[in-house]
Formats: C-alpha cells, structure tokens, sequence
C-alpha cells in the first residue's frame, strides 16, 4: 500500500512540475490548438472532393461529378458500396494519401509543439511561429518518418483485422513494441537535425530507452495512472450523484454538480496531455544528454530512469 502510494505522490509530483512549465511558458497551451485547427482545415480541403461525390445527386452538375468519381474508383469508394478499401485502385490510393496526409500533418504539429517544449526546459521564450517553422525546416525528415510510420501502422493494423485471436495478440504486443521503441522520436527530430533517416531515428529512440536499463518510463507512465484514477473518481462521482438524484427526486442536481465537474475533468485532461509531453521531452533531454531542465530535480528523473553510467 505504501509502494503505491509513493508512486502515486511521486507522479503528482511530476505532474506540478510540469505544470510550472507550462505555467512560465502559457503558449503551450495554445499549441495542441494550433494544429488541431490546421489538421482539421486540410482534412476539410482534401475531403470536399468526397462529399461532392455524396452531394451529387442533389446538385445541378450531378452527372458530371460521378462520371469524374467514377472514372477515379471514388464513386465505388464513396458510393452505393460504402467506404471499402478493396475498390478501384485510385480511389484506395486517394484513401492512403489522405491517411498519410494526415500522419504528415500530425507529426509536424507534434514536432513543432516538442521544438517548442524544449526551448521552455532550455529557459529561452516559446513562440508558436518559431515552432512552426523549426518544424518546417526539418519537413524532408518528418515526411519520411510519417512515410515509415504510416507504413508500420498499416501493416500492424493489417495483421490485427486478418489473423485470428493469437495473430491478434501478436499483432497487439507488436504494436506495443513499436509505440515503446518510437517514443522518442518526436523529442529527437525537434532536438537533433542530422537525423532524418526513420531507421536511424528507431535506432536512436530504442537506444536511449535501452541505455536507461529498459524502466520503461515508469515516471511517464505513472502520471498517465494518476489520469486513470481521475477517470475512476468521475465515474464515482457520476454513479454517486446519479443515486443523489434518483434518491431525492432531482434531476438539477445533475446540473448543478455534474456540469462543474464535467469541465473540471476537461481541463484537466487536457493540461495532463501537455504535461506528460513536457516531462517525457525532460526524460529525453536528460537520458540522452544527461541535463536537467525546468523545475525538476534530480532525484525525480534518476529513480525512474536508473541512468546506465
């Protein structure tokens, strides 16, 4: 009981460090921001020609909008048929391009956003516009990691929808392996622009979780239980005040109590997720570099790393 209480303290700890930084540095939380706006905004452009295809019929050039869809295999994509890959070839291409449009996006963003993270823990000031274009520089790098990354995932994605159960597991620890070996890629692509080629950048995320004697980021991974538990005292909360209501005949009690706490979990969530970024780019910068950056202390990033001297 007191082992998990100790975590459980340690990573509440970590958690209010980060959030030092991201209070000394506020423009971090308009990042996730930022480029969720810009995800959405080129999904929207590259999705118009998809609903032109589903909007057709209803408009005045209807026909000439499917003879274009069909000649392309959107019309059998998007169509009568539904959404199935195993259509015409163009019209599966034009899926695996918006796929990995959207992984090249992403990463960019995150790329950005981790730039931007490390010059908040270096002490130098936060700006959205020299995050994008850090980002922006190292475009060729994130293009081929996202290829490469795209790549794995559809392959991993393959395996788990075609093999049965034990394949599933498989395809499961697989996926597992993956996200593990690769959490450092981001931090290192913001960090060091010599590295653009994906293998390398494997290489170097694995190794560095492999010099801190594989512990598996038991800091980073503690601070996502401390969100699991939030998540299990929401659903207390809710059953309590749901019983609160039904008991007394009120349903405004719902309201009353239950909107406040609604928002409060959204905000926190949402200041979690930036938070565990902050530390895991601390974790980096000190397991690779060996620095210790922002509010954090030295105990702090050592007991769960156990540096390999």
């Amino acid at each position: 009981m007191n082992a998990i209480s100790d975590k459980l303290d340690r990573s509440w700890q970590l958690f209010k460090r980060s959030v030092l930084v991201i209070r000394d540095h506020p423009k971090l939380l308009v990042f996730p921001l930022v480029t969720g706006l810009l995800m959405a905004g080129i999904a929207l452009f590259f999705l118009a020609p998809v609903a032109l295809v589903l909007l057709a019929p209803h408009g005045i050039a209807g026909g000439r909008i499917h003879a274009w869809a069909d000649s392309v295999g959107l019309l059998r994509v998007f169509g009568r048929a539904g959404l199935s890959l195993g259509a015409q070839p163009m019209g599966a291409l034009f899926l695996a391009g918006l796929y990995l449009l959207d992984m090249f996006v992403a990463t960019l963003g995150s790329v950005a956003f981790n730039s931007e993270i490390l010059e908040a823990l270096s002490g130098r000031p936060v700006s959205i516009r020299h995050g994008i274009a850090e980002a922006c520089r190292r475009w060729k790098a994130v293009l081929l990691w996202s290829l490469f990354a795209g790549f794995v995932g559809l392959i991993i994605r393959a395996l788990e929808e075609r093999l049965a159960f034990v394949g599933r597991l498989v395809a499961g620890l697989i996926g597992l392996a993956w996200s593990v070996a690769s959490i450092f890629v981001i931090p290192i692509l913001a960090r060091d622009p010599s590295f653009a080629n994906p293998v390398a950048l494997l290489s170097k995320s694995a190794t560095t979780i492999k010099r801190t004697w594989g512990e598996m980021l038991t800091g980073y991974v503690g601070m996502q239980g401390t969100n699991a538990l939030v998540v299990w005292l929401s659903l207390l909360f809710w059953a309590g005040t749901g019983a609160a209501a039904y008991l007394l005949h009120n349903g405004w009690l719902l309201l009353v109590f239950g909107i406040p706490w609604l928002l409060s979990v959204v905000v926190y969530s949402y200041l979690a997720s930036i938070a565990s970024r902050v530390y895991l780019c601390a974790l980096y910068l000190h397991a690779s570099e060996g620095l210790l950056c922002g509010h954090y202390e030295p105990a702090m990033m050592e007991q769960p790393w156990k540096l390999k001297r």
